[in-house]
């Protein structure tokens, strides 16, 4: 089953890559774990907004557990940490 984006609740606690809104033009993933799930609504066309556990806000893409079976189609996950220079 492939996963339409936005037609999943995310949960606190799922594993999750999400599209930060600098990176909307590139489709550059990051994964984290759901912290708040900040969209009411049960279903989102661009995706579900989220803050991750690490502080990182952005439009759930893709569930971990829902890996795409086509691997060019996949963009590139990063993790990303903050830094003392975020927190400003």
């Amino acid at each position: 089953m492939t996963y339409e984006i936005g037609s999943r609740y995310p949960k606190p606690g799922e594993k999750v890559k999400v599209v930060q809104k600098k990176d909307y033009a590139s489709g550059e993933l990051t994964e984290g774990i759901v912290k708040d799930v900040l969209t009411s609504k049960k279903f989102h066309p661009r995706g579900h907004k989220v803050r991750l556990t690490s502080g990182i806000i952005g439009r759930v893409q893709q569930f971990s557990d829902q890996e795409s079976t086509d691997q060019e189609e996949q963009a590139p996950v990063v993790n990303y940490k903050l830094s003392e220079d975020d927190l400003v």
